[in-house]
């Protein structure tokens, strides 16, 4: 199933289409794709880099899908690759501005590049979006752990 696909299979326009036809449940077609690279990657039965692509494919088919975005984010500030984090965490936040973990990785990972100020300018617009208060916590705890340059 995440083996690479040749073009103009039969096989490939059917997989396509119907996943094209099924945009209303994208989001949960999404994630089961991805949670099945995950399971792969676990069992080592995928490598770390076929696992990445086949998310990655995921992401390209379903550009606004949470699940594949952060995980792409995750596994970009596991590699040391903030920047591309970053892009992945804020497609995130388009998607669900009260994706708490999400505005915490994103400051992270402006942390890590040396934005202290970025990180604190996105932690402070969290606040202001975010409505749990509990939620609003955890962000200024993180807040109070940034040192800014």
């Amino acid at each position: 199933m995440f083996m690479p696909r040749t073009p103009g299979g039969e096989e490939d326009d059917a997989v396509g289409s119907a996943m094209h036809e099924t945009l209303d449940h994208s989001y949960s077609i999404a994630d089961s794709l991805v949670d099945v690279a995950l399971q792969k990657l676990e069992s080592g039965e995928l490598p770390p880099m076929q696992a990445v692509l086949s998310i990655r494919d995921v992401a390209e088919k379903f550009p606004e899908n949470i699940k594949a975005n952060f995980t792409l984010g995750v596994m970009s500030m596991q590699t040391g690759q903030y920047e591309k984090a970053q892009e992945r965490f804020l497609k995130v936040l388009k998607s669900d501005a009260q994706n708490l973990d999400a505005h915490l990785l994103l400051a992270r990972a402006k942390t890590s590049i040396g934005d202290s100020l970025g990180a604190i300018e996105s932690l402070e617009s969290a606040l202001e979006t975010l409505s749990s208060e509990e939620t609003k916590n955890a962000i200024r705890e993180e807040l109070a752990s940034i040192n800014p340059n």
